[in-house]
């Protein structure tokens, strides 16, 4: 029966990876205002930031396919190590992607201070 958490994680993989896709197409020279130095931080920093979200997800989904298949294989630690291991990993990832979401959040708003990314308008009333 497939880890609910491995579904979880493939989400999230799958969403990291598309974010990561959309910085890294946007282009220093669609944002003229915006001086080099403080482009490249950002854009550094949010592709940082969503691929460790996406290594943290796929990862996991990763390291348990081969846990699961040396568990097949006959590798039989006792089952408290295997339940501290699975737990750990499951934890690990989780405060991966909270960190990459915190990172990904700080990226926004230099993004938002810096003129890269606008604060959404209010629809004008006519």
């Amino acid at each position: 029966m497939p880890d609910p958490f491995d579904l979880i994680a493939l989400i999230l993989g799958i969403l990291f990876s598309l974010r990561q896709m959309d910085i890294a197409q946007r282009q220093k020279a669609n944002y003229p205002a915006v001086s080099e130095p403080d482009f490249k931080r950002w854009h550094e920093s949010a592709r940082r930031a969503y691929r460790l979200g996406a290594t943290a997800c796929f990862g996991k989904i990763l390291f348990d396919i081969v846990f699961a298949f040396l568990l097949r294989r006959g590798v039989r630690p006792p089952f408290a190590v295997q339940l501290t291991v699975g737990v750990g990993v499951t934890v690990a990832c989780a405060v991966l992607v909270g960190i990459a979401i915190w990172r990904s959040r700080r990226a926004h708003e230099l993004a938002r201070q810096r003129g890269i990314e606008l604060q959404p308008q209010a629809p004008s009333r006519s």
